[in-house]
């Protein structure tokens, strides 16, 4: 437990300083942690900060997901290394530090909480407001005295490593850098108050290692600045006053990147974005000098709060650029990540939206339809139950014929009921009604300009009301003959407005199950066609047991005798877990490593992975990356997965992942056998992960996965040539 808690403490550290590059990654928060002891006072008042802030936030009984990841540290940090660098350490220093940490992370709860009205970050304005403060209150302390540091760069050189330091530091600097190269690694290591190149340059590694495309940023940020100010005319000398240039820096990393998905469209507003910093960054730097006081990051804060805000008050265009939903503290996993999502679930799908019905049905009328879905209305389906290619049984003169008449209508996703239109009798097969046109109908709202109408229904069968909130797969009403409809059916369409008869808007279904010609097609997201035999995902108890996994949920797998594993019994350990963001995973404490992954009352898909990748948690993310809950035999799936390997190919891959991407992690899973004996069964399904790199397949690794009766799980891979067999109870 001490070693546990030792390494929450570590890590809660080292995020606090990876958190200013908007980042988790322990190797760029060890080196920003080394660099910070450049200046040795200014290193211990940045540990003795975060110290203060983090005891005081577990004390205070704040979010202790937050205080690992740093998120209530890396202000206080900030605060601390400006103070250290400014004031000699002493004990009244000291006590000042842990206080002004204190009352940072006050700041940082307050600005937290109002700006979460607009899920908007509170960035490092707890930081400014902070040092802003006791700088002002510092003036009226006399028992602080300025630290002398930094007056006689080469003194400390000496101090610090001898004369042979200064000869080198002086060799250094008789190489020719160009002067805007000198700017760009001083202004990089200036985000840490370290104002000499060296900082720079070990910080520029370590951002290259960490993230390559917010070492791109980095670049494309500065020079954006660099050669504007060129343009304007402006004194490229304001870049170095009080060394301001890393608030281009900032901004170029968080709007290209972290907020915002890496792409053509963030790097071209990074660009655009730049003229307006630098306006804000003159504008500012001549009021806070009346004051005699530094604007640090304000224009960063400023610039991108704004930014961010006029983005969320969009009405379209989301996607040009794209907010990041789900934030992985990388631009790398966040691009990845969405790339993966729009091609497993479709472009124009941000809500799954299933079909409204239990069974097979088929589609007589799809989109432009050659009776009624035309012009406006044009992205609609029309729904009927056949069997031996008829609708109806006998001759079908009456509705009780028709084998979809009176069938439940079900909700195609939770949302809450809009509107509900009642009381229009059925018509008479054959007959329509012109004035009632949709008849009995519904309106659900899904999510923002997210709506689907259903009509037709059977008049008095609803059993849901207006208001209420639905649950996927809730009996509506049943299906009718009412409104523009000569034989019964189930008229169903996706649109913008709340209003019955709205125009229809083109939206991808599913996940659903395609029956062609005998042969099952899985539908992640698609726009089922005329003719088209369709269902939702008829639930097999048995895959639905073996892989529907819930928070809290121990898995234990055993090697057998066959295997030719040496994976450990503590590496076969795993648990279900749930995060902040209700993101659930499988966790392996062996290695600390993480499976995220979404579970829903038809299928198990993963997300995305996070951790050692010789875990056999690993293999099991990707061999059973998406399983769905229903058997339909010689049924194939096929998903992608994201980019997550680290190679020499992957970082090549990194550099111009926001325009092209040539790597493809494949997925394939076929459902092979659904035995049935007297006392047991069998249901048998094999998967398939290989990556392609520029069209070439590599790296294939099968699997099997064999389920007996409810009772246990056989899980069979094969690594590198060995053949890995582990089960477990069910």
């Amino acid at each position: 437990m001490l070693k546990t808690k030792s390494q929450l403490i570590i890590r809660s550290i080292l995020n606090s300083y990876s958190q200013i590059f908007f980042s988790d990654g322990k190797l760029l928060g060890i080196t920003l942690l080394l660099v910070s002891f450049f200046n040795f006072n200014a290193g211990v008042s940045g540990i003795i900060a975060i110290l203060a802030s983090h005891t005081s936030a577990f004390l205070l009984g704040l979010n202790k997901a937050k205080i690992i990841n740093g998120l209530y540290g890396f202000n206080s940090l900030l605060v601390g290394l400006g103070l250290g660098l400014y004031y000699q350490f002493s004990f009244e220093f000291v006590l000042l530090i842990i206080f002004s940490s204190v009352l940072t992370l006050f700041i940082t709860v307050v600005i937290e909480a109002f700006l979460a009205k607009y899920t908007l970050p509170f960035l490092s304005l707890p930081f400014l407001l902070g040092i802003w403060i006791v700088s002002l209150a510092a003036r009226h302390y006399t028992s602080l005295e300025i630290s002398e540091l930094g007056v006689y760069s080469y003194n400390d050189l000496v101090l610090l490593g001898g004369n042979d330091l200064l000869q080198t530091h002086l060799s250094i600097k008789s190489i020719n850098l160009p002067a805007s190269l000198q700017m760009y690694l001083i202004s990089l290591g200036a985000i840490f108050f370290q104002y000499n190149i060296y900082a720079g340059i070990i910080i520029a590694i370590a951002l290259i290692i960490n993230s390559r495309i917010s070492f791109v940023l980095s670049l494309l940020g500065f020079y954006s600045a660099y050669y504007y100010y060129l343009i304007i005319g402006a004194n490229l000398g304001d870049m170095n006053y009080g060394y301001i240039g890393f608030n281009f820096i900032l901004t170029a990393i968080a709007i290209g990147g972290y907020f915002i998905i890496p792409s053509w469209y963030s790097f071209l507003i990074t660009v655009l974005l730049i003229p307006i910093l630098s306006i804000i960054v003159s504008g500012t730097s001549e009021i806070f000098g009346i004051y005699q006081l530094s604007t640090y990051s304000l224009a960063f804060n400023i610039a991108v709060l704004s930014l961010l805000l006029v983005l969320k008050y969009r009405v379209r265009n989301f996607r040009k650029p794209e907010l990041v939903s789900i934030q992985q503290f990388s631009p790398e996993k966040n691009l990845y990540s969405n790339i993966n999502f729009y091609s497993r679930f479709g472009n124009n799908s941000p809500v799954a939206i299933g079909l409204p019905f239990f069974g097979q049905w088929t589609i007589n009328q799809g989109h432009n339809g050659g009776i009624t879905h035309k012009d406006d209305w044009r992205y609609a389906w029309d729904f009927v139950i056949k069997e031996d290619e008829k609708e109806f049984e006998n001759k079908g003169d009456y509705l009780a014929d028709y084998y979809c008449y009176n069938k439940p209508i079900i909700a195609p996703a939770a949302g809450e009921v809009i509107d509900i239109i009642d009381g229009i009798a059925d018509n008479e097969i054959g007959d329509v009604d012109v004035v009632n046109n949709w008849g009995n109908s519904i309106i659900i709202k899904h999510g923002e300009q997210i709506f689907s109408q259903i009509s037709h229904i059977k008049p008095g069968s609803f059993q849901v009301h207006k208001g209420q909130w639905l649950r996927k797969g809730e009996l509506i009403a049943l299906v009718g003959n009412s409104g523009r409809s000569p034989f019964p059916h189930i008229h169903f369409q996706m649109q913008e407005t709340a209003f019955v008869g709205s125009k229809t808007m083109k939206y991808s279904l599913g996940p659903y199950i395609e029956n062609a010609a005998k042969k099952f097609n899985f539908n992640s997201a698609g726009i089922p066609k005329l003719d088209s035999m369709v269902e939702n995902i008829k639930k097999d108890d048995t895959l639905k047991k073996a892989f529907k996994f819930i928070p809290g949920q121990k898995i234990q797998w055993e090697s057998t005798e066959d295997s030719n594993t040496k994976f450990t019994e503590e590496q076969l350990k795993w648990t279900v877990e749930v995060d902040f963001n209700n993101q659930t995973y499988i966790h392996s404490p062996s290695t600390n490593s993480y499976a995220f992954f979404t579970t829903t009352d038809n299928e198990l898909f993963f997300s995305s992975y996070k951790g050692s990748k010789s875990d056999p948690l690993y293999f099991f993310y990707l061999t059973s990356f998406r399983v769905i809950f229903g058997y339909y035999k010689g049924l194939e799936i096929n998903d992608t997965l994201p980019i997550s390997e680290i190679s020499f190919i992957r970082i090549l891959q990194d550099f111009v992942a926001p325009f092209v991407v040539f790597i493809k992690p494949k997925y394939n899973m076929k459902y092979v056998n659904n035995k049935q004996y007297i006392n047991e069964s069998e249901v048998v399904v094999k998967s398939n992960f290989s990556r392609t790199i520029f069209g070439k397949n590599s790296n294939n690794i099968p699997a099997t996965f064999r389920i007996v009766s409810n009772k246990h799980i056989e899980w069979t891979i094969d690594i590198n040539g060995k053949t890995h067999i582990f089960t477990r109870k069910l």
